[in-house]
């Protein structure tokens, strides 16, 4: 690789995340990559930065500093996978050269653009690939959020008393049907829910359930658990001001969209627990809640659509991943609220919650302005890991109009909790 400006296709497929690509695609967009040089002490990611690209170091060695001088060292491995340096935006690390590097970046609105073009263009002419400005000019406000957020000065949205218990007992090991009855008996509107969820057609037996011990039997202990948090979650969608009433209301309706379809794909799929996957749609975007309201507090953001749009992009994935692991979601669920939207995303040889919402994400933008910076889906790993690599997207939008009245259904009950 030395005296080449570009990476080698040995390189890139080291890169779990282009496994969808075939030699040729892969030589195309090395060609699209420039192999960059620094120096010691040299800075390539700044803290805060919003900038969307993945750093693959190729040699050398970095370090990644956090705002309270915590280091982490990444050194250059010859064999196995290149894994992303410092991925998450706004970045959480100073990354800084330790020693003369070599090192390439990939721009994830680049990559999608070369999806979309690799895929599409059936003629197989050359790629006219988009440059990406590095020098976007960051919101001031997406600046100052980030550090109030690194500051513990940002104000997080707290889950109700009981699902506070009932997940600390999760954790703690300390579950039966009693504990958990104890819990929920004490908030009587979830309690006369579990009741009637219990009776409903999907759980229902022979015998009519009068109790809420008899409902957290007959639903199971996780159902249980799953049900309260759905429960629960609706009620954080509501806003205080007029201001953002409308804007959380479509945060909702989007959720809940996408939650419905995670419930559907999980039900025609093998491997996925339904009450799961509706959860994990339901929270998917939470960290969207939590800017709001502190939008709410800023009129120069509250007034202003393309400061608040700026901010809910960029902080968005960090801030509910921090919300759904402060609210102990688990690691699953933290990675669904950080990674669903990073369509390129391949960690693993099998599917995981993650690929399922991504894919929901992806559906549910279908038919929206949306679609037009969506990569092919055909070009997505989560596609052909959930089995679905067969279908193109007419067969994906066929697929979703015979399941509506289904979707309807579902989006008809969770917009009745």
């Amino acid at each position: 690789m030395l005296g080449t400006s570009h990476p080698d296709i040995a390189s890139l497929r080291r890169i779990r995340s282009l496994s969808q690509f075939n030699d040729r695609q892969l030589e195309t967009l090395a060609t699209s990559l420039q192999i960059e040089t620094a120096g010691p002490g040299q800075c390539l990611i700044d803290l805060g930065s919003c900038e969307k690209f993945s750093l693959y170091l190729i040699e050398g060695v970095l370090r990644a500093v956090t705002h309270d001088q915590q280091e982490t060292r990444f050194a250059y491995a010859d064999d196995g996978e290149l894994f992303p340096i410092a991925q998450v935006r706004p970045s959480i690390y100073r990354v800084v050269a330790d020693e003369p590097v070599r090192f390439f970046r990939l721009y994830s609105d680049r990559l999608t653009d070369f999806a979309r073009h690799e895929i599409e263009d059936e003629s197989g002419a050359d790629i006219d690939l988009v440059e990406i400005d590095e020098a976007t000019e960051q919101s001031m406000f997406t600046i100052r959020l980030f550090k109030d957020l690194l500051a513990g000065d940002l104000e997080l949205p707290s889950l109700p008393d009981v699902a506070q218990r009932i997940q600390q007992a999760f954790a703690d090991n300390l579950v039966t049907a009693e504990t958990v009855g104890v819990i929920i008996q004490s908030d009587p509107v979830i309690t006369a829910k579990m009741i009637m969820v219990a009776n409903s057609a999907l759980y229902g037996g022979r015998a009519p359930i009068e109790s809420l011990q008899q409902a957290v039997v007959r639903l199971g202990l996780e159902n249980t658990r799953k049900l309260v948090m759905t429960y629960v979650v609706k009620d954080l969608f509501d806003s205080k001001t007029s201001q953002m009433k409308s804007h959380m209301h479509a945060v909702w309706k989007h959720s809940q969209h996408v939650a419905s379809l995670c419930r559907l794909l999980a039900g025609s799929l093998d491997g996925f627990d339904v009450e799961q996957a509706q959860l994990a749609g339901l929270v998917h975007d939470i960290g969207e809640v939590a800017i709001l309201q502190y939008a709410q507090q800023h009129e120069e953001l509250r007034d202003n659509p393309e400061k608040l749009l700026e901010a809910v992009k960029s902080m968005r994935p960090q801030i509910t991943g921090m919300l759904l692991d402060e609210w102990k979601f688990g690691p699953e669920f933290v990675t669904v609220g950080q990674e669903c939207e990073d369509w390129f995303r391949n960690p693993a040889d099998q599917p995981d919650l993650c690929d399922l919402v991504l894919i929901a994400q992806y559906h549910a933008m279908i038919g929206t302005p949306r679609q037009r910076s969506l990569p092919p889906i055909a070009a997505l790993p989560a596609f052909a890991k959930l089995g679905m690599g067969n279908l193109d997207i007419a067969q994906v939008i066929e697929f979703m109009k015979k399941s509506r009245d289904k979707i309807k259904s579902i989006e008809a009950h969770l917009g009745s909790l």
